[in-house]
């Protein structure tokens, strides 16, 4: 699937409702901040401090899914006691927005 964005260069909010090829699902929907930086676009997000970059702002968008799931798969193997207060805060965030497709 591919995502379409419109390529002004404000600060952009687009709505994540799929991490689609993913094998999880998103159970709150939730919005990301796609802002271009040096030649390049960031895709923020905030809630769960995690950022990727791509060359288009599509190209963001999708390695920031990435790197959600990748978050979310290493944090679920972790216990909470093995977790400093970051990782902890991150973990819960993403348990609030996403799980394991059934």
């Amino acid at each position: 699937m591919s995502v379409e964005l419109p390529t002004s260069a404000a600060a952009l909010l687009v709505p994540i409702q799929s991490l689609a090829p993913e094998p999880y699902e998103v159970v709150k929907p939730f919005q990301v901040v796609v802002r271009p930086a040096d030649g390049e676009y960031i895709a923020s997000f905030f809630d769960a401090n995690l950022s990727a970059s791509g060359e288009t702002q599509a190209e963001a968008v999708l390695h920031l899914k990435d790197v959600i799931a990748a978050a979310f798969e290493i944090l679920a193997e972790m216990k909470e006691a093995e977790l400093g207060p970051g990782p902890l805060r991150q973990k819960k965030t993403l348990e609030e927005f996403i799980r394991p497709k059934k």
